[in-house]
């Protein structure tokens, strides 16, 4: 009888959970062992009046997922939570999160007073872009991954292993400085490519235009608070050719191309995948461009040789990356 009760057991099937926590949406998955999502659930981030009601809605949506899909607490083996900014993975603790308001916040503790399955804290952008490597681009052993939205985060793989530096916080890409005296960054400091080329950079200008009245009624309509202008603000306006919503775009471009070309003249890669909402909209016309303005101000001899490519999981990237990297700590 005994043996019988541990073969259950061992057969049981267990599941591993991603959870993906962006500055304007957040979404949670049930991945298997091939790093398939076979359940997910996703919503809009509510108003931030203080950071509990962050947990609070990630807690709901933890339960939700779990209840959709059938599966119990038991039976999730590790969850890994990928959060944009500055971590202390070992202690679970967001050290730094500007766009979401974390400082110093033990996230793992909070959320395990409700799960107290294991979890592990990954930046979003690493999770993502494990999540392409370990499904698309084995092929390659250096790749730089760089995801414009609310900011812009990055990640790097050297040798095929992800790479995270003596504090566990490499790739923070989006605050390099390139304008000194330049706009205002979330984090505080001046003039940092997250400030000039994220889609919040984009969308403050773009709040901008719409108060002067110069776009078509259909751009308009998305009003002049620039927390209200998503990136189908701007695949509409590339759509339509209008020429001051692209002429936001191709500014952004060229900030993202000369940041890109300081990170490959450093790392030199074989590889950069650009990814996150933003890039879905706007496709082959931002990644292209972007290509283009990097290999220009690259060094000749590094930059003609790196390849630019839009990633291709979408909004599964950050799930399944961070739901592989917990799954082998566990």
């Amino acid at each position: 009888m005994l043996c019988l009760v541990d073969r259950e057991q061992e057969a049981k099937k267990m599941y591993d959970i991603g959870f993906d926590l962006g500055g304007t949406k957040m979404a949670a998955g049930l991945v298997d062992d091939k790093g398939k999502v076979i359940s997910q659930v996703k919503e809009k981030l509510g108003k931030i009046t203080q950071v509990d009601s962050v947990v609070e809605q990630m807690v709901e949506l933890l339960s939700g997922l779990l209840m959709q899909a059938g599966v119990k607490a038991s039976d999730v083996r590790t969850a890994g939570v990928a959060v944009p900014g500055i971590l202390d993975r070992k202690r679970g603790k967001v050290m730094m999160s500007p766009n979401l308001g974390f400082d110093n916040y033990p996230l793992v503790e909070k959320i395990q007073k409700h799960h107290r399955f294991p979890i592990v804290l990954e930046n979003d952008v690493n999770a993502g872009l494990w999540g392409e490597y370990a499904l698309n681009l084995r092929q390659y052993q250096h790749v730089l991954g760089v995801f414009p939205g609310t900011g812009i985060g990055g990640g790097l793989i050297i040798n095929g292993k992800l790479y995270r530096g003596a504090s566990g916080n490499a790739g923070e890409v989006g605050h390099i400085t390139l304008q000194r005296e330049g706009p205002l960054c979330g984090c505080g400091q001046l003039g940092h490519l997250e400030a000039l080329a994220s889609r919040t950079a984009m969308a403050k200008d773009a709040a901008f235009l719409i108060s002067t009245g110069r776009l078509p009624k259909e751009l308009e309509e998305f009003g002049t608070d620039f927390r209200n202008i998503s990136s189908k603000f701007f695949a509409l306006g590339l759509k339509m050719r209008q020429p001051d919503v692209m002429g936001i775009i191709d500014r952004s471009i060229e900030w993202m191309g000369l940041g890109l070309a300081s990170m490959i003249n450093i790392l030199d890669p074989e590889i950069v995948v650009l990814g996150g909402g933003l890039v879905d909209k706007l496709g082959d016309y931002y990644v292209k461009k972007v290509e283009s303005s990097m290999k220009s101000h690259a060094m000749p001899g590094i930059g003609g040789n790196v390849k630019v490519v839009q990633a291709k999981l979408g909004d599964d990237a950050a799930i399944i990356g961070s739901a592989l990297l917990a799954r082998e700590q566990s």
